[in-house]
């Protein structure tokens, strides 16, 4: 009986010990090549720590943690659908923070023969495909019809408009077979866009700031959730926000 009991707990303290080793974090779709680098760096002062990402739209992601999904950090593409799960209690209370504002850039292909120089070019009869992220789920979707309403070209393109499901895929789709797409400017400092096009970085005035904030989700605070959770807030952090393209929050080391 006491070898069972033995055996028992050190099964039991194994899948704690697996359990406190992984940090899974669901991760707005801009962020993709930004949070790689994040983890890595924050990889190397913590490498007992497995951080396993998921990338996707953050009204999906907001769906999927309503209903239970094993998240332990959200990083979202906007404030507001963290705001959503903080209302419905899904939040470790005091984490909703801020740690970046995001940029909108339109991208035209150079196959197209049209230079990115304003939001006025979308109305050129050789833009016959307009890529933009799903407004209903991605913040940056959302942010590229505020873009063409306030600059009054939304009416005319509409009919134009496909739809990615995410700010990520709108980029794919935009390289592949669009005339031009909105992308998050974070994409065009990777290395797959840079080279194949040209880009306007769309006025900040002309929507809503993209004020990115992340959460803890509710019951999942374990020390190595709070560890992640600090760096990403970090002066090291917030360096790697800059390098990709993001502004930092006033509030930011």
């Amino acid at each position: 009986m006491i070898k069972v009991l033995a055996l028992l707990a050190t099964l039991f303290w194994g899948l704690a010990w697996a359990q406190q080793g992984e940090v899974r974090v669901a991760v707005a779709a801009n962020l993709r090549d930004t949070f790689l680098e994040l983890s890595q760096a924050f990889s190397r002062n913590h490498p007992n720590i497995r951080v396993i990402p998921s990338f996707g739209s953050s009204g999906a992601f907001t769906q999927q943690i309503t209903q239970g999904a094993p998240f332990d950090i959200f990083m979202s593409a906007d404030l507001h659908f963290p705001q959503e799960l903080q209302r419905r209690g899904l939040v470790e209370e005091g984490t909703l923070r801020t740690y970046a504002i995001g940029k909108l850039a339109l991208f035209i292909p150079s196959r197209v023969g049209v230079r990115a120089t304003g939001l006025e070019v979308l109305t050129d009869p050789r833009i016959q495909r307009l890529i933009i992220a799903n407004p209903e789920v991605a913040p940056y979707g959302a942010a590229s019809v505020q873009a063409m309403t306030r600059a009054g070209v939304y009416e005319a393109v509409r009919g134009r408009i496909a739809l990615g499901q995410n700010i990520a895929q709108a980029a794919q789709l935009t390289l592949a077979a669009g005339d031009a797409g909105f992308v998050a400017l974070s994409a065009i400092y990777g290395p797959d866009m840079r080279q194949q096009g040209t880009w306007y970085i769309v006025p900040q005035r002309m929507f809503d700031p993209l004020e990115q904030a992340y959460v803890i989700v509710r019951g999942r605070a374990r020390p190595e959730v709070r560890a992640l959770y600090a760096f990403l807030h970090s002066p090291e952090a917030n360096r790697i926000y800059r390098a990709w393209g993001y502004d930092l929050p006033r509030t930011a080391p």
